[in-house]
């Protein structure tokens, strides 16, 4: 499992490369967080203002782009808050990881989720229903990832002192 986690967290690493390289032009003014600024964009009117100043075809680029990533961080978030859960006694600790572990799918659906619903607002078939609904769904995203990074980031220290014993 170890060499998954190596394999996933590699993977991850290189698609975010990827995603900053290819969505670079996104980052504007308008845009200081490039297409984060599209997943939190909750009106027509913040919607409208980037994509006057994006080129649509990188905007596209970058969410198709994206499904590669989900799975490489879903994966690396999965196992890697599976294996900090068994360098837990049993309890309420390891419970946690092996709940977080399967938290990161929950990410990866809303984050596919989210690119769905982005691809349909670049086309210009949104409402504000969509757009609020992309808006929580990326939140949604976001908080899970962060709790479980947040669990394998404490855990590592009895990770790390289990290896050596």
């Amino acid at each position: 499992m170890k060499k998954n986690l190596s394999v996933a967290a590699i993977a991850s690493l290189v698609m975010m490369v990827a995603l900053r390289w290819e969505g670079a032009s996104l980052t504007t003014p308008a845009s200081p967080r490039a297409i984060v600024d599209l997943e939190f964009a909750d009106t027509p009117h913040r919607l409208n203002e980037l994509l006057a100043v994006w080129n649509l075809s990188v905007v596209k680029g970058n969410i198709w782009l994206d499904f590669l990533f989900i799975v490489s961080y879903v994966l690396f978030l999965s196992i890697a808050a599976e294996l900090c859960a068994m360098k837990w006694p049993e309890g309420i600790l390891r419970q946690t990881g092996i709940l977080l572990a399967r938290a990161a799918y929950v990410a990866g659906l809303f984050d596919i989720t989210e690119n769905l619903l982005m691809l349909q607002s670049i086309t210009g078939n949104f409402s504000d229903g969509s757009l609020r609904l992309t808006y929580y769904c990326a939140a949604i995203k976001f908080i899970l990832a962060a709790l479980v990074l947040l669990y394998v980031l404490i855990s590592l220290p009895v990770a790390i002192r289990k290896d050596k014993s």
